[in-house]
């Protein structure tokens, strides 16, 4: 169980003069990120009562945590899945070169350097979709603002237009507003990249907030042809409630890795019940290749927030992607900042959206490729997994640790069920073809 909120958030940087952390009263504990300047090397959860923190014990806690995830990168082999799926065999970024090197920060330094003088041949259209939160686009904006003043094409697409979103936008003279009334993120996306003028369309959600120099990773994987995607990391911003705390780790958002992945043919080859797409990251920061997109047809509009609810419409994109022949990458040099909703009610709602959405893309999936994994894990793995959690339950709610959110993950996955037609629609659709009822104000 995890100690009671709020949680204070604090970065690291090892490649600075490092002082003593300490926390003020009111935390119960804290989350440290380590970093190396841009590259974060892991996290560490801190308890109130084991502050302060001196500075020369810091390099010691960051060097564990680092040899601990490099000893489950090494694990990675056919056949072996680590807790959280990982691409597997020794084609993917960085693995040939990091096996017989030395395990330290250093080395990491040294490979970031190299990682960072890849050119970047490709330009880039940020989109930002939003709904209705003013404020937090407003933030958004705010936190590119370096990427706006540098010229690059931003757009914004209103997907429940009012004016406090109008005004948000218009404060930032050169960002494009559009404006698409139906309801449904993957519309917002697709009338994002019909919009967009540029190589590469970068999606961050209205409620994250980029780091500085934060595209420029993204953008260096796209020199390879064969990548449609790549995907950063996000960090929380604040973990001040419980619902807070419960995003990061109950709903398994904390679950990214710290290492670039690269998933091709070898990891949808990979022997998995159902291919885990969502391992590659999340939409909240997302690249694409604009004419990737559109060979694929688009976002699937029938999937996400919006349309049927849930998640799930950034990761059946995807899982098309690949079986599409295209590669996937995760580049954790890219780092935004996630504000987590605050309520419990919505940590609840988002367990909900996350089962239902996972239930309803592996229908669609299966609907497209006939890949017997997405079926299999429909009716069988996912809803045994569903099944311990509830075996489980009596034992936990004895020991004063019930799973708070075992109700609604079962819910969302019932009520998925009614949408079961879907594995049967095999038509396919382009929905980049479609009238998107979109007007681009400016």
């Amino acid at each position: 169980m995890t100690p009671n909120s709020p949680w204070k958030v604090i970065h690291v940087d090892l490649s600075k003069t490092l002082t003593a952390l300490t926390i003020e009263d009111q935390f119960k504990a804290a989350f440290v990120v380590y970093r190396f300047d841009a590259l974060v090397l892991g996290y560490d959860y801190v308890l109130a009562e084991e502050f302060p923190l001196a500075a020369a014990e810091l390099p010691n806690r960051a060097a564990a945590i680092l040899q601990g995830n490099l000893h489950s990168w090494n694990l990675v082999s056919t056949g072996k899945e680590l807790p959280a799926p990982t691409p597997r065999r020794d084609s993917y970024s960085l693995r040939k070169s990091l096996a017989n090197a030395p395990l330290s920060i250093e080395t990491f330094a040294a490979r970031i350097a190299e990682r960072n003088k890849r050119p970047i041949e490709v330009t880039a259209s940020i989109v930002i979709c939003t709904r209705r939160r003013a404020q937090d686009l407003a933030k958004c904006l705010d936190s590119i603002a370096q990427e706006i003043a540098a010229g690059t094409e931003v757009i914004v697409v209103d997907n429940g237009p009012d004016a406090e979103t109008e005004v948000a936008v218009r404060a930032h003279p050169t960002v494009k507003y559009v404006v698409a009334p139906i309801a449904g993120l993957s519309r917002a996306r697709n009338v994002g990249v019909k919009f967009s003028t540029k190589d590469v369309v970068v999606f961050v959600d209205d409620d994250v907030r980029p780091e500085p120099g934060w595209i420029e990773p993204l953008l260096r994987n796209f020199t390879d042809p064969k990548v449609a995607v790549v995907c950063g990391m996000v960090l929380p911003d604040t973990l001040d409630t419980a619902g807070q705390i419960g995003f990061q780790f109950d709903l398994g958002f904390g679950g990214m890795g710290h290492l670039p992945l690269r998933f091709d043919r070898d990891f949808i080859e990979g022997g998995w019940t159902g291919v885990p797409v969502w391992s590659i990251g999340a939409g909240a920061n997302m690249a694409v290749r604009r004419q990737s997109v559109v060979d694929l047809g688009g976002f699937d509009e029938r999937l996400g927030p919006g349309a049927l609810g849930g998640c799930g419409d950034d990761s059946e994109f995807w899982h098309r992607a690949l079986f599409a022949g295209f590669e996937a990458v995760y580049e954790p040099l890219s780092v935004v900042r996630h504000q987590h909703r605050r309520e419990m009610k919505d940590l609840k709602r988002q367990a909900y959206g996350y089962s239902f959405g996972h239930s309803v893309a592996l229908m669609a999936q299966y609907a497209r490729g006939r890949d017997k994994g997405d079926l299999a894990r429909l009716l069988g793995t996912f809803p045994l997994w569903l099944l311990r959690r509830l075996l489980r339950q009596p034992l936990r709610a004895f020991r004063g640790n019930p799973d708070i959110l075992l109700a609604d993950w079962i819910s969302g996955y019932v009520k998925s069920l009614r949408h079961l037609g879907l594995v049967f629609d095999r038509s396919p659709r382009d929905w980049l073809a479609k009238d998107q009822s979109a007007n681009g104000k400016r």
